[in-house]
């Protein structure tokens, strides 16, 4: 019969990292009184991690001691954190403690650096302890049975005191490696190479006690510390409870476009704008905003191009009605420079402002920006499964633009493979020429739970915004990349049973 009168009740209580996201892959953060390895080549971060854990731990109430092991000095080490936001120097010597442990190890091995930590520990009552310098202890160690003692002895005292503890070490690439075995858990940082930057990425290993996060996730350091962006297909791999609702139409104010959508886009869906550069798909989804604004639906335009007072030079050149709806509040212009992003910062950012303004029309001008610098060739589609879920969930229609890799031709190439599948809806605007001379056209490629009208139709950009010739009639042939617009006063010719209405085919290179 097992006993199990000193098994715990309770779940341990958790103990906040202090660094945005790693709390979130921890499950709630570290297991008090746990003992923890952060492993790393120089410069990912290791450091850096240690203080902002043991001033969040002070920032708590709490008290924390920073030892370390033949590291940089501790005046230029604070010198360095002095710029960090989470630094704070009146709590230096207070409640946080920078300790050496050098001299002892040099005069008395591994039992003199162990009496220094406890004594310490005891002495300051700390509740967490971060020990920067575990390579060096391992070779002052008489041999790996005592480097093992070592390792056992501070996680067995430090779990009966309360003391959370981090080991910092440099990379070590044997996972049997007794250091490993015998904490309660594992942290990686690394920097992964990508063209000519390194994408920075951390990952929980082993985690006793309690579930964690698995996987790569990207991290960045700046002034604030380490922050770090769980995966967003991780984060959100549910499936979403909301679906689209086709009784419910979003129109975008463009008289000819939402009769070929039967009043526009479903409620909760999602829809790719897919079209050549100048084609004219910002100034559609601005369209989509504005008239939103005006049913009193909150709307948020997130870019990477063009920054909020050139979209709204754009929208009062055409016309369009959307200075006031931002003055009001209604519509909120945000522009990203896309250089150096992380696709998961970048997400956890908008879905942010979705929340904070309650959005029910969104615009993503420009797809590629989001998964651009992802290590993993083939994560975009399951990046972008997780975000258009979990935009549906908050009640959120999206409008998404993608740009074509050709101005004209037959063949609709596009960056981002895999995405016209997860995508609810697809509109195609592109150019053709006919006797020198440039045309717009639009099509309804794809639409989910809902009828439309597939016709291929002219449009046009006028002082008053984007107009939608009213007939199907105004071109022909547009996919076979022979699009001709037809003539003013030449009908179309009646369309053979089982064609298209509105296309017709040229030999065989039909649509």
């Amino acid at each position: 019969m097992t006993d199990t009168s000193e098994l715990p009740g309770e779940p341990e209580p958790r103990v906040s990292s202090g660094v945005p996201g790693l709390d979130t892959l921890l499950r709630g953060g570290w297991l008090r009184g746990g003992t923890y390895i952060i492993t790393g080549v120089p410069g990912t971060g290791k450091t850096i991690l240690g203080n902002q854990f043991c001033f969040s731990t002070v920032a708590h109430g709490g008290k924390a001691i920073y030892l370390t092991v033949l590291a940089e000095s501790h005046a230029r080490m604070v010198l360095h954190l002095q710029g960090m936001h989470f630094f704070r120097k009146e709590e230096v010597g207070r409640s946080l403690q920078y300790e050496s442990g050098y001299a002892p190890l040099k005069a008395d091995g591994l039992q003199g650096l162990s009496r220094l930590i406890f004594r310490a520990v005891r002495e300051h009552g700390a509740t967490a302890l971060v020990v920067d310098g575990l390579a060096a202890v391992e070779e002052r160690a008489e041999s790996r049975l005592a480097f093992r003692e070592f390792i056992h002895g501070l996680c067995v005292h430090n779990a009966l005191a309360g003391c959370t503890t981090l080991l910092l070490t440099g990379q070590r690439n044997d996972p049997a490696d007794p250091q490993f075995t015998m904490v309660d858990g594992v942290v990686v940082l690394s920097m992964d190479p990508l063209g000519v930057k390194v994408v920075r990425s951390l990952e929980v290993v082993k985690f006793r006690g309690g579930a964690q996060m698995a996987g790569k996730h990207s991290f960045d350091i700046s002034d604030a510390g380490l922050s770090v962006y769980p995966r967003t297909e991780a984060l959100y791999a549910a499936q979403a409870s909301r679906v689209p609702d086709p009784n419910v139409r979003l129109a975008f104010g463009i008289p000819g476009l939402d009769e070929m959508l039967q009043g526009g886009m479903v409620r909760y869906s999602s829809t790719l704008v897919f079209g050549s550069p100048g084609s004219g798909k910002t100034l559609l989804c601005l369209h989509f905003l504005a008239e939103g604004a005006r049913q009193g639906e909150p709307g948020l335009y997130f870019g990477f191009v063009e920054t909020p007072p050139r979209l709204l030079n754009k929208a009062d050149l055409v016309g369009l009605d959307l200075r006031r709806h931002v003055d009001a509040g209604r519509v909120h212009l945000e522009s990203r420079v896309p250089v150096e992003t992380l696709p998961d910062a970048l997400a956890q950012e908008l879905l942010g402002l979705v929340k904070k303004h309650g959005v029910q029309r969104l615009v993503l001008d420009g797809l590629e920006p989001f998964i651009q610098e992802s290590t993993d060739p083939g994560r975009p589609p399951r990046f972008l499964t997780a975000l258009n879920n979990t935009l549906m969930d908050l009640g959120v229609t999206t409008l998404a633009t993608q740009q074509t890799h050709t101005l004209f031709g037959p063949e609709l190439n596009a960056p981002l493979e895999g995405g016209e599948a997860i995508i609810d809806n697809i509109l195609l605007l592109r150019f053709v020429e006919l006797r020198s001379r440039l045309y717009r056209m639009l099509s309804v490629l794809k639409m989910r739970e809902s009828g439309n009208d597939p016709a291929l139709r002219l449009f046009s950009i006028t002082s008053h915004g984007i107009d939608v010739a009213e007939t199907f009639e105004s071109a022909e042939a547009i996919l076979t990349g022979q699009a001709r617009p037809l003539p003013p006063g030449v009908k179309k010719r009646a369309a053979k049973p089982g064609r298209r209405k509105g296309l017709s085919r040229r030999g065989r290179g039909g649509a």
